[in-house]
């Protein structure tokens, strides 16, 4: 990813309530030790529309297949100056209607990232969903994660969120995480 594009994302989202999340999370995390493949952005969803706009873009109902489990939201994925930038309302829909995406972005932390203050998933979420999708690139990304400073009894509620609290558990366990 180049930053130059990363930075103007960035200022597309300026004013925006955002979540960097999925690989562009872990790339923050990891301090850039796992590059980001695409840019991975939930934007709340009051602003997704604004933000479309602004990436000169519509946000558009989508049904997707993330290997694990088949998702539904309100996003869009577009090409930006060579950079592939996938926005979301949240997924899975089912976790939006209980108000988990509220809680994350009461706990969205703030990090720095290539100079930027930017706002991003909890680590706990980050854990949590990784485990959930649980494919080749996710368990590469959670051992890379595997020292982060976690909240054990967040995580343990996130799993209960994402609706497989003992795989979930038992996974991030085999891996090397204390939960």
């Amino acid at each position: 990813m180049k930053k130059e594009i990363f930075l103007e994302v960035l200022e597309k989202l300026k004013g925006l309530d955002y979540i960097f999340f999925s690989g562009m999370a872990v790339s923050i995390y990891s301090e850039g030790k796992r590059e980001a493949g695409d840019i991975d952005v939930i934007v709340h969803e009051k602003d997704i529309n604004q933000f479309a706009k602004r990436m000169g873009t519509k946000v558009k109902k989508r049904f997707f297949d993330k290997g694990t489990f088949f998702g539904e939201d309100y996003g869009f994925v577009i090409d930006f100056k060579g950079q592939e930038v996938e926005a979301t309302n949240g997924y899975p829909r089912e976790r939006m209607a209980k108000g988990t995406f509220d809680k994350l972005f009461k706990k969205r932390v703030k990090k720095m990232f290539l100079g930027k203050e930017v706002f991003v998933e909890p680590i706990e979420e980050l854990i949590a969903q990784k485990a959930f999708m649980h494919r080749e690139k996710d368990l590469a990304d959670l051992k890379l994660l595997v020292n982060q400073k976690i909240d054990k009894e967040f995580v343990i509620e996130l799993a209960e969120d994402w609706g497989n609290k003992q795989e979930i558990l038992k996974l991030l366990r085999g891996v090397g995480y204390k939960v």
